[in-house]
């Protein structure tokens, strides 16, 4: 509960404390030294994460091949980033600036850009041939991607000594390294770098506003609702749907609201009956691929007390996680909720997300 309410150096003092004790089973203590390696990412504590991830490693026997596989993806990222200072961040006043086709404004060391502003990422992204311009160094780290074809991906590391977004202003910001192709769309678009988690929780409170603009207050304000949680660097948030209680992704760098299989699985008869059966195209690093989907009709999503009205949304019938044991989500809220709203604000500090 500690971690999924942003308050990562207690969730790990409390799993110091358990795991000194005597009797938790081997199966808990795993768990609960994974909660502490994304504390650990999230405090850019990166060697004792380092130091964790090793000793989850060095127990044979205890873990299955998937956690395997995970553990020693985030130890890659720990190593290449084990003598890396730890990012921090200094807000200096209030911010307000215009977001340009869903990208923010920024400077990185002496350079000025547009990039994406994505809570959905869980770690800032740039191309290869863009973190080379900006004169960065890159960790080699060979960080396996998933991807939602079966091409295998891999990435580095960058650390940016500076970086400014109006009046927050932020030193040794990571960010993860992928080559030009794997962020190059057939349509010709190319996402030379977005704007990352670990970069947006530390703002404290973001505020949206129509026509793009956003709000970075000095101080936040408190906020009661606590109806926004994280999994990992992952915000997630609580959504209604034809009387059913759904477990959401809060993404900012979607255009559209996404109906994961975990929610096929679950109303499949409904679905089939009520949706028309089609195919998308969808890609990301690691390519374009068609799948399946049920189109559904009218969506009314309920967030706390507001309502949001979709024309159509897509039901993907197939899962897009290669781990079973991660393939919970039932869907991914993007713009196409957040933007029939005049405002809506995320708070980190309080973990509050409010539609107005």
């Amino acid at each position: 509960m500690q971690h999924a309410f942003n308050a990562p150096a207690a969730s790990n003092a409390t799993i110091e404390a358990l795991v000194a004790g005597a009797g938790l089973p081997d199966s808990l203590v795993t768990d609960l030294r994974r909660v502490q390696m994304a504390n650990d990412l999230q405090l850019s504590e990166y060697a004792a994460g380092l130091t964790a991830a090793d000793a989850l490693l060095a127990r044979p026997g205890i873990l299955d091949s998937a956690t395997v596989r995970d553990i020693r993806n985030t130890q890659r990222v720990f190593r290449a980033l084990a003598a890396t200072a730890p990012q921090k961040v200094e807000i200096r006043g209030s911010t307000s600036l215009r977001l340009e086709h869903g990208r923010v404004p920024v400077q990185v060391n002496d350079s000025s850009r547009y990039y994406a502003f994505d809570t959905g990422a869980n770690l800032s992204t740039l191309m290869r041939s863009e973190a080379a311009a900006l004169g960065l160094r890159i960790l080699p780290a060979g960080i396996e991607l998933g991807t939602s074809t079966d091409r295998r991906v891999t990435a580095d590391l960058a650390v940016a000594d500076r970086l400014s977004i109006g009046s927050v202003h932020y030193q040794h910001v990571v960010f993860l390294v992928l080559d030009d192709s794997l962020l190059t769309f057939p349509d010709g678009f190319r996402l030379q770098g977005l704007i990352g988690f670990p970069v947006i929780e530390q703002m404290g409170e973001i505020q949206f506003g129509l026509d793009g603009q956003l709000s970075i207050p000095e101080t936040p304000p408190r906020r009661p609702q606590g109806n926004l949680v994280l999994d990992e660097l992952t915000p997630l948030v609580r959504v209604q749907w034809s009387g059913a209680s759904l477990l959401c992704r809060m993404d900012t760098g979607a255009g559209t609201t996404t109906f994961y299989e975990p929610l096929y699985r679950r109303f499949r008869m409904q679905l089939d009956s009520t949706a028309r059966l089609t195919t998308r195209r969808s890609g990301g690093a690691g390519g374009i691929r068609e799948m399946p989907v049920r189109v559904l009709p009218v969506v009314r999503l309920s967030l706390g007390d507001t309502v949001a009205v979709l024309d159509s949304a897509d039901v993907l019938l197939q899962s897009i996680v290669p781990v079973a044991s991660e393939n919970y989500l039932d869907c991914n809220i993007g713009h196409d909720v957040l933007d029939k709203f005049s405002r809506y604000v995320l708070n980190f500090r309080d973990m509050a997300f409010i539609l107005r």
